[in-house]
């Protein structure tokens, strides 16, 4: 994903705000935080004001008739223009192709895989912003060898602006900054108005305008899709929503994906997921988790082995274990806290792609104190997304060490296990996995 929101909107001119105090603005920003779900202080109220006067000032610029504010306050509150103005003004639609390229080489893996056993693969972009992320996929399979009929993107953004530059198809000099120039000359074609990309990559991607949390979102999306689909990218979305609304849209997802599909979220996303529900198979991406029944056996240990793990390194972790295990849920309850400045900038970095700036506000945050268990879980993701796997099972190990019940680490460690060949390693850590669940 790719679209982001405008947290540095310019400050308006006076003239512009003639008519609107800022009390009416906020409550037209609080207003639209029903309509698509965001969270205004992970935006700034600040900035969901002045994107309110910007809105409100296009919207009186329409109208040809002298409006009090009373009723200006009456027509804005009831014109879906007046909405997606101020949705225009919020949002940030700015990517860049092949972004995070370890995320890009396992769906291109994933999809093959798919292949194998089907005819074709259905793939949802969204939010797609001006297409970056949609094209990136197109071009991979191509380049793969898979013909345009193996497979259908359906890209879809809240933004009409940003659908209407995607499906000109059109990208800046921005968003070619990671695309060599091989690929270049292969794919794109240089025009006035930026490159533009090949038909044939075109054609393989439908791009609509949709608000992925309106009622009437999942009906559309299936009939889009003819079904479900095998692959969903939703990246940097969830940070930005209310706690009601990031609860709606994981429904949805979990409701568009076929059994086995993957969903793709982005670098600091992973913490959001439910890890009872989710599980990784990748960087940043996560299947449904296949519940399986606890045997008797498992459910009988006593509390020093129950939350047993499996490495070596990690063998003295088992008194720790019987010791909070007497606990119950106040070892969750005790954990430390990420503060909200640090999650903040990190969300900030990573959504703008610079991973390694992201890692090192983590490690600062992990030296002044060590045990923030989901902080050194995203610090992990973070380095999933980088490609260095080794480093990422060293800060997975530390916040099992700290916290022995958490899923997300121990699903990861059971991955991570997987990938090294290493089956009795990977049950383990299932085991633990479910073991915590049980007890949450």
């Amino acid at each position: 994903m790719t679209t982001s929101y405008n947290t540095s909107l310019a400050q308006n001119t006076p003239e512009q705000l003639e008519g609107v105090d800022s009390e009416t603005a906020f409550q037209f920003a609080a207003l639209m935080s029903n309509t698509i779900g965001f969270n205004l202080n992970r935006i700034g109220v600040n900035s969901a004001i002045r994107a309110a006067h910007q809105a409100l000032a296009s919207f009186k610029a329409l109208t040809t008739e002298s409006l009090t504010t009373e009723s200006l306050w009456n027509q804005m509150i009831n014109s879906a223009q007046c909405r997606q103005l101020f949705i225009e003004s919020i949002v940030v639609s700015e990517s860049w192709l092949f972004r995070e390229p370890k995320v890009f080489q396992h769906i291109n893996s994933t999809v093959c895989h798919r292949l194998k056993t089907q005819s074709k693969v259905t793939i949802l972009s969204a939010p797609c912003a001006t297409g970056e992320e949609a094209c990136s996929i197109a071009l991979s399979l191509l380049e793969s060898g898979h013909s345009q009929t193996q497979f259908r993107i359906i890209a879809t953004d809240i933004s009409q602006l940003a659908i209407r530059q995607a499906r000109s198809g059109i990208f800046t000099e921005n968003a070619l900054r990671t695309v060599d120039e091989a690929r270049r000359r292969r794919w794109f074609s240089s025009t006035p108005h930026g490159w533009e990309v090949a038909a044939k990559v075109q054609k393989t991607v439908d791009f609509v305008n949709l608000n992925l949390l309106a009622t009437d979102a999942a009906q559309k999306l299936r009939q889009l899709a003819t079904g479900q689909f095998d692959l969903i990218c939703c990246r940097n979305l969830l940070i930005y929503l209310t706690k009601p609304a990031r609860k709606k849209l994981i429904h949805l997802l979990e409701s568009l994906l076929k059994p086995g599909g993957e969903l793709v979220v982005g670098a600091v996303e992973p913490v959001i997921l439910p890890a009872s529900d989710w599980e990784p198979t990748g960087p940043l991406t996560f299947s449904r988790h296949k519940r399986s029944p606890t045997p008797q056996v498992q459910q009988e240990q006593t509390p020093d082995t129950r939350h047993g793990v499996s490495s070596r390194a990690q063998e003295n972790l088992h008194g720790l274990a019987a010791r909070t295990s007497t606990m119950g849920s106040a070892k969750t309850a005790l954990a430390p806290t990420v503060s909200r400045k640090i999650i903040q900038e990190v969300e900030a970095c990573a959504n703008a792609g610079d991973i390694a700036t992201a890692i090192q506000l983590c490690r600062q945050s992990l030296r002044g104190d060590g045990t923030q268990t989901d902080l050194l879980y995203t610090l992990a993701m973070l380095h999933q997304t980088m490609g260095d796997f080794k480093i990422s099972q060293k800060f997975l190990e530390k916040a099992v060490y700290l916290e022995p019940r958490h899923q997300g680490a121990l699903l990861s460690l059971a991955l991570i296990a997987k990938q090294q060949g290493d089956t009795v390693a990977e049950r383990r850590y299932r085991r633990s996995a479910s073991l915590a669940g049980t007890d949450s």
